[in-house]
């Protein structure tokens, strides 16, 4: 555990050394918001609706088929599903039941708006699609219902060649996860993430290695090809490239470093290479610089503190020097202030500085030996971390904190472990790793504990990192 500075520096980090995990009994209700505020306690009601509360009410989005404008009736199928999931998980819309859709007018003629106010639906999506050879051309518009009036036409092409439309290809899918982004911007402001990857550590072909994947869990590909083993992988902002730590041999002697590749993967090359063990790194906001946690001078007994480096490696700054285990380090979305784990007051426990060490601040959250904390980025819950702590045993669970209320929100629930946090590029959802039987496996959640879904079904993953496109 990171308390054992003898052995390692950061759970998160060496989560490999551990044997199988506690089985996962239940977690948040995946369908019901309503439901998971009736059965919380009082207080957790009250923080659940003002969360709720500072994004939105969801607007709600009806999605009929779309028509056919020229072949393509698979495809429209398809896009269809992958369109009407994206919109549901982005926590800004929430679909209309298809059963209460009244019939929509052939071709381009106009819809029936008041047959389609009575269906409670706010908005109204309409597609047409047709082929072009290899191409797929959608024509993707969105109705206000009560005034009738179009606010949203989009035209999202692709190369889809026909003898792979069927199968769900990832170029298909892409043409939906757009059309979602475009609609989560009008409605918000900050871009939705259907279009955005995940980062992870798997075992399912040997080794674990880093693996990518779409935000839903199709698409997934291994990027790296270590030899050894990668852990904790790190997306930067925009998704071009992954810090990850690495366990290799100098000189014959095993060591911790942290390595970095672009998402295409390649060679990596080890960018923090000290005597001590290098762990834990999480990318500032404007991807300028890399915080991370090392026993730099490699002895013994040395302690764990926060750094932060160039993503070349270079210009190394020390940030905490104290006595203690500092790691689990993350950047506010201001990259002002870092939050981080600490072993100072005797157990685990939440601390935030400003990025020069100063202004240290003890964060009393709910739950023991607390871990893996993640900054939310969206500036308008930007006082929101998520954490991973213990209710007692070797059961975790995922908790939200609120800077300003100074609570904290359970969001997984049950028996089994959930650990390692990472917030969606927008905030309004979590990734995490979660043990199911004897497989850890990946989940996705609302930041208030609603429409939680299993992202990997193969092997062991662990370590999730929601970055850029």
């Amino acid at each position: 555990m990171a308390s054992d500075r003898n052995k390692t520096i950061s759970r998160r980090a060496l989560m490999a050394a551990s044997g199988s995990l506690a089985a996962l009994a239940a977690l948040a209700p995946a369908s019901s918001m309503s439901a998971w505020a009736a059965g919380a306690r009082p207080q957790q009601r009250e923080i659940y609706l003002e969360l709720r509360d500072r994004i939105r009410k969801p607007i709600t989005v009806a999605v009929p088929p779309l028509s056919l404008v020229r072949g393509a009736e698979g495809e429209a199928t398809i896009l269809l599903e992958v369109l009407r999931n994206d919109l549901h998980h982005s926590m800004v819309f929430e679909v209309v039941d298809p059963e209460f859709y009244p019939a929509l007018p052939p071709g381009d003629q106009a819809p029936d708006f008041p047959a389609w106010r009575r269906t409670g639906a706010e908005a109204l999506v309409r597609g047409f699609v047709r082929r072009e050879g290899d191409a797929v051309l959608v024509d993707f518009r969105i109705y206000d219902v009560q005034s009738g009036q179009q606010v949203i036409g989009e035209r999202v092409t692709g190369e889809v060649p026909p003898a792979q439309a069927i199968v769900s290809n990832s170029a298909l899918r892409r043409i939906a996860h757009a059309f979602a982004d475009v609609a989560v911007l009008y409605y918000t402001g900050i871009p939705g993430v259907a279009s955005t990857r995940i980062a992870y550590v798997s075992n399912r072909r040997g080794p674990k290695e880093v693996y990518l994947m779409d935000y839903d869990g199709y698409g997934d590909t291994r990027i790296t090809n270590d030899g050894g083993l990668a852990l904790s992988p790190a997306l930067s902002p925009g998704g071009e490239q992954i810090a990850y730590v690495t366990y290799r041999f100098h000189d014959g002697v095993p060591n911790v470093d942290i390595a970095m590749l672009n998402k295409l993967g390649g060679v990596p090359p080890v960018i923090a290479r000290s005597a001590g063990q290098d762990t834990s790194p999480e990318w500032s906001p404007d991807g300028s610089r890399i915080v991370f946690s090392s026993t730099m001078d490699g002895l013994r007994d040395a302690n764990a503190e926060i750094y932060t480096m160039r993503p070349d490696g270079s210009d190394v700054q020390r940030i905490t020097n104290s006595s203690a285990v500092d790691t689990s380090p993350t950047f506010s979305p201001n990259g002002r202030e870092i939050a981080f784990i600490s072993d100072r007051a005797g157990g685990l426990h939440l601390y935030k500085m400003a990025i020069d060490g100063t202004n240290l601040e003890r964060l009393r959250v709910e739950g023991s030996q607390i871990d893996s904390p993640a900054w939310n980025p969206n500036p308008q819950i930007s006082d929101l971390i998520a954490y991973a702590a213990s209710e007692g045993g070797n059961s975790f669970q995922i908790f939200v904190y609120s800077l300003t209320t100074r609570q904290s929100v359970k969001l997984t629930q049950g028996y089994g472990r959930a650990d390692s946090p990472s917030w969606s590029p927008d905030g309004r959802q979590i990734v995490f790793e979660a043990s199911q039987g004897d497989q850890n496996h990946i989940y996705a959640i609302g930041f208030d504990g609603s429409r939680l879904r299993q992202l990997t079904r193969e092997g062991n993953n662990q370590t999730p990192s929601w970055g850029g496109r």
